[in-house]
């Protein structure tokens, strides 16, 4: 079988008879067909290459964009967890007020079509038993816990006045220990004699301190301790600072710890300018350093 093809020339040229066979037209339509095929794959690899090169690039992008995401998605999330919760309080006061409103003429009427009858006074809720129990005992652990509190407070005030009246503070800063307390030589006879306090060396004129708050019981001179200062701190101790140049405290004055009271001399019976410091407890002589903090 064949195909005859009549083609007209330019110009009104003579027509050309062109005659195809059947076969010739399968092998040129296959040809096209390949060639159609081959331009789309051509097209589409074109197409799709610069996609898929922007697709990997992008990927870092996307993850490194993931994370702010996921945080905004959580802020927005806790936001609205926010609002809702102001919503459900503010809910849950209007359904508190409205429990509480009056019931309106028509509501009534509806309620009374709807349920048996019943009636009766409106008066104010009471609390529940259970909660009100609740109440009760949360109250009285609230008072307990004031009492303690309180109790508390009056035994540190209480202590730490004892502290304040307690001789731990040295009547004089950095000063060396000449002598201590006990059994020794007496300096002006030289004879074995015992010694009631301690001796602080110092030059004339250097301050004595009170070691605790307390009142002065005695302020003047003495024939052996010349000029002396005697202390009563209460819970029957007393200290006394001896061989003083100066006083600068009168009897029943109140002192308060650290406060100066006196200046160091060689008054009495002394040899030099030093601090003799007793501390007496219901009369009995007590070696100090036993109770001065590091003496």
């Amino acid at each position: 079988m064949s195909f005859v093809m009549i083609a007209t020339g330019p110009s009104g040229s003579a027509s050309k008879v062109r005659t195809l066979s059947i076969r010739s037209l399968l092998a040129g339509g296959a040809l096209s067909a390949l060639a159609l095929v081959a331009v789309g794959v051509g097209v589409g690899c074109w197409i799709a290459t610069p996609a898929v090169v922007v697709a990997k690039a992008a990927e870092p992008e996307k993850q490194h964009a993931a994370l702010p995401f996921a945080l905004e998605q959580l802020g927005a999330l806790s936001g609205r967890l926010v609002k809702l919760e102001s919503q459900a309080r503010q809910l849950s006061e209007r359904l508190g007020a409205r429990a509480m409103a009056p019931i309106t003429a028509a509501a009534s009427a509806a309620a009374m079509a709807k349920k048996p009858g019943s009636g009766g006074p409106m008066l104010p809720p009471r609390a529940d038993d259970e909660a009100q129990r609740d109440l009760d005992a949360l109250e009285a652990r609230y008072e307990e816990i004031e009492q303690q509190l309180a109790l508390v407070a009056d035994a540190s005030t209480q202590q730490h006045l004892e502290s304040m009246r307690m001789p731990t503070r040295a009547p004089i800063a950095h000063a060396e220990l000449t002598s201590g307390y006990g059994n020794r030589e007496d300096p002006l006879t030289g004879r074995r004699a015992f010694h009631a306090g301690i001796d602080f060396g110092a030059e004339v004129g250097t301050a004595i301190r009170a070691a605790a708050g307390g009142r002065v019981m005695f302020a003047g001179y003495h024939s052996d301790f010349g000029n002396m200062v005697e202390i009563d701190h209460g819970n029957g101790l007393t200290t006394r600072y001896a061989h003083a140049s100066k006083l600068f405290v009168r009897a029943d004055a109140v002192v308060t710890p650290g406060e100066v009271i006196a200046a160091v001399g060689t008054s009495g019976r002394s040899t030099g300018p030093h601090l003799h410091f007793e501390v007496l407890r219901h009369g009995e002589h007590a070696d100090p350093r036993r109770y001065l903090a590091g003496v």
